[in-house]
């Protein structure tokens, strides 16, 4: 009996050490994070409405964590190759998203990614939501929802619709043509903002995308919106029809913003990220700055913000499916 004893005393102490000796690095990590600059992955090129967000974030972090947060563009392939260098393993924290739509579009788009847009990710806050509008050139001579409604049954794809292929915006369109039953001329380009450039230039007739991109080109009278996505109305375009006003049901969907960390982030980490995250995005300046770009902030839990991705990455696949569509 006294050998047992003494047998298992050794085993318990031998095990206790080991779990010390694994875990004080662990605890020392995070401790220390952050010691170095981090980056913050923007999946588009600059200028974009994911890449002002991710600055505005960016500058407010750095002041936060002490270290720079630094904003890293790392555009094509409809956001995925940006994605992807973020979802792989062992950043250890260092290395986060500013994720749009594109993170449940981009898989029912694409067939082969190298990761899992539910799976490989958490999310460390959730930035907001805005209205996807319906832009009209002024050369296309619309100025309603039922304008558009008309002329498709007259004459169904004599309206030109751009979008950047493979894109939030491109998908948000298909679905408008399966709740409204028009008949639209889709007109891929590379990105959102090639797309808004000819809209302005009247080569293309409508456009969908964020208050952001295009708000600012409605002052002069260079675009007309026509309608606009969500339960409720932007308050800066209160007088801009939902599209359920027009007789467009379930088309509820918004452009929204949220900072992900890979999954395989250190969970004490994960929770310094969301602590940080949320100080910034209470902050009086970065609130007045989302504002000011049609972003509201809906105080969404990370965990309701994850409930979301994987809903809407559902579906997205659906839409893709039923519109008969594929990235090119």
């Amino acid at each position: 009996m006294g050998v047992c004893r003494i047998r298992r005393s050794i085993i318990q102490r031998t095990a206790l050490v080991f779990a010390l000796a694994t875990a004080a690095p662990l605890a020392t990590a995070a401790q220390g994070f952050p010691n170095h600059a981090i980056n913050l992955v923007v999946p588009y090129a600059p200028g974009g409405s994911s890449d002002v967000v991710a600055r505005l974030l960016a500058q407010k972090l750095s002041e936060q964590f002490g270290q720079s947060v630094v904003v890293e563009n790392k555009p094509g392939a409809g956001a995925t190759i940006g994605t992807a260098y973020v979802a792989q393993p062992g950043h250890g924290g260092y290395v986060a998203l500013l994720a749009d739509n594109a993170q449940t579009t981009a898989p029912a788009m694409y067939s082969k990614l190298s990761y899992d847009a539910v799976k490989d990710f958490s999310v460390a806050g959730f930035v907001g939501q805005a209205s996807a509008l319906l832009f009209a050139s002024k050369n296309s001579g619309l100025t309603s929802v039922q304008d558009v409604l008309d002329r498709s049954k007259e004459k169904p794809k004599s309206l030109t619709i751009g979008t950047g292929n493979g894109s939030p915006s491109h998908l948000i369109s298909e679905l408008f043509q399966i709740k409204s039953g028009v008949q639209l001329q889709v007109v891929p380009y590379k990105g959102a903002s090639a797309a808004l450039n000819d809209l302005l230039a009247g080569h293309i007739d409508m456009v969908f995308t964020n208050p952001a991109s295009a708000a600012q080109y409605l002052e002069g009278g260079r675009l007309t919106v026509l309608g606009q996505t969500g339960a409720k109305r932007d308050p800066r375009f209160a007088d801009v029809p939902n599209f359920k006003d027009s007789g467009i049901k379930n088309l509820d969907v918004a452009y929204w913003f949220a900072v992900l960390l890979p999954a395989d982030t250190p969970a004490d980490i994960k929770a310094r990220w969301r602590k940080e995250v949320g100080v910034a995005l209470n902050s009086p300046e970065v609130k007045a700055k989302l504002d000011s770009l049609g972003i509201n902030q809906t105080g969404m839990t990370p965990a309701a913000a994850e409930s979301l991705i994987k809903d809407e990455a559902v579906m997205w696949k659906q839409v893709v499916k039923e519109a008969g569509i594929k990235a090119e």
